[in-house]
């Protein structure tokens, strides 16, 4: 079993440390794994801003454990994670402890140095995930929110088994890979892009943490078990955004649940009706790719099934309030 220890709150100091159990070189702040321990790499980023940043993309090929002590000094950790748990995972946070087996978990949240946290995970489990160091006194400054240490104390009070109040959607999910991909990147805008995307994902996270204390929102209507058949559903109907998608009845047998409560518990999870879910998505892709300027409009809309031209700007139009044209000539 591979294991790693440590309760420092410095992400280069941890890289380092890293790489000396893995007995493996720090290149540019990245460290490739060896093949027996796992398949992937490990990044450091340090923010102009301050802000450490770990970036990892792992598959585990053999047992594997994670672990922060806790330490006197207060940091907070927020977490973007994107779990593929082929076998088993243990989610460690103080006293309280998660199971998972054989499923796909996509969440954001938060731990404090002021409680242990781990990962124990079997071979097979693949990693994909944003670590981001912030303190309570920065994250007040930025988000300018007076009384911001009462929200954490709220959702830190928490269970672990409800601590996973922030499912990743679709736009959660572009953002990180967003951040993956300028990582590994060379040039003088890779780490202005890699900011900006911490930036809005902290952003997110905060405020609408934020909103969900001010409305009592953390009174979740949805178990555990429902709120992870829900990442299930939200997994399969991005698995492949240019195929058609799945149907309510396909979906719903696929998580044992009636095509009434999976449509019911999905809005409630992500927001938006299923179908509704899937287009935003669709239409994201679409304008990424036209913003790439490596596509013209019809390649785009071909790309996403519509035979009709004419449908795809409808359809495009809606979403964002412009032609797609304009994307492409400006």
């Amino acid at each position: 079993m591979f294991q790693f220890d440590y309760s420092y709150t410095d992400y280069e100091q941890f890289i380092n440390d890293l790489a000396l159990r893995l007995h493996t070189p720090v290149k540019k702040n990245r460290i490739v794994f060896p093949e027996s321990v796992a398949s992937g790499d490990f990044i450091f980023v340090k923010l102009s801003n301050g802000i450490h940043v770990n970036l990892v993309n792992l598959t585990f090929n053999q047992d594997w454990l994670v672990h922060r002590r806790k330490s006197g000094k207060e940091f907070y950790t927020l977490r973007f994670h994107e779990l593929s748990i082929r076998g088993e995972l243990e989610i460690r946070i103080g006293k309280e402890r998660m199971h998972e087996s054989d499923t796909i978990k996509a969440v954001g949240y938060l731990t404090s140095t002021l409680s242990d946290w781990s990962y124990l995970g079997t071979t097979g489990v693949t990693f994909k995930g944003i670590d981001i160091l912030l303190n309570s006194s920065w994250l007040a400054g930025y988000l300018g929110i007076t009384n911001l240490d009462d929200v954490l104390s709220a959702y830190l009070s928490l269970e672990v088994e409800n601590v996973n109040t922030e499912p990743l959607d679709n736009e959660y999910k572009r953002l990180i890979q967003e951040v993956m991909d300028a990582a590994v990147t060379e040039g003088p805008m890779r780490l202005a892009i890699v900011q900006n995307r911490i930036m809005l994902l902290i952003e997110r996270f905060f405020l609408r943490l934020y909103e969900r204390k001010k409305n009592s929102f953390f009174d979740v209507p949805l178990s555990k078990t429902d709120i992870n058949r829900m990442m299930q559903v939200e997994a399969a109907l991005t698995r492949d955004i240019f195929e058609p998608a799945p149907t309510i009845s396909q979906l719903a047998k696929m998580v044992s649940v009636s095509e009434s409560k999976l449509k019911k518990d999905f809005k409630i999870v992500y927001g938006s009706p299923v179908y509704e879910y899937f287009q935003k998505a669709r239409m994201q892709i679409a304008k990424d790719k036209l913003l790439s300027g490596d596509h013209s409009v019809k390649e785009v809309a071909m790309q996403l099934g519509y035979s009709n031209l004419s449908n795809f700007t409808i359809a495009f139009k809606k979403e964002f309030g412009l032609l797609p044209s304009k994307l492409v000539h400006g």
